[in-house]
């Protein structure tokens, strides 16, 4: 039960962060499946709209594949351990903002504008991540300190 937790729990705890933060916003019952694809805030938000249902999939494939059996190997490994997992984590969010964000930049607007589109994927992709290995902390038992035997001959 607590694996299934582990897989499903984390990406709705995520999601439902992100869903209720669109779904409260301003222009939600405006966002249009035209406007994806424009690099802005509202293509963003539209996009997260009318793919949740397969974005989810994807989220909790990842969960299971992925996340959760490199999560169980980096709970127990030492402090430098985790620090080493967590930059390798950050780098491949860079990366995916990179590889995000250049195909929806518009060349014309400038890269000033790749930069906030980078910079804006970067820290959903961390927010999510953050919130993730959050859940899954509090889901993960810590082990229990080992304790000796008493030895017989005594």
């Amino acid at each position: 039960m607590r694996k299934l937790l582990k897989v499903l729990l984390p990406p709705f705890v995520g999601f439902a962060v992100y869903f209720l933060t669109i779904r409260y916003s301003s222009v939600y019952f405006t966002l249009r499946i035209d406007e994806m694809g424009e690099g802005t805030i509202e293509a963003f938000m539209a996009y997260f709209r009318y793919f949740l249902p397969l974005l989810f999939t994807v989220a909790v494939l990842t969960q299971l594949l992925i996340v959760v059996p490199v999560w169980d190997r980096v709970f127990l490994k030492s402090k430098r351990g985790k620090l080493t997992s967590l930059f390798i984590l950050l780098f491949i969010c860079l990366l995916f903002a990179a590889g995000i964000s250049y195909p929806i930049w518009d060349t014309a607007s400038g890269v000033r504008h790749l930069i906030r589109v980078f910079l804006f994927m970067t820290a959903v992709q961390l927010l999510y991540w953050a919130v993730n290995l959050f859940v899954l902390y509090f889901l993960t038992k810590k082990p229990e300190p080992a304790l000796e035997a008493p030895d017989a001959a005594e």
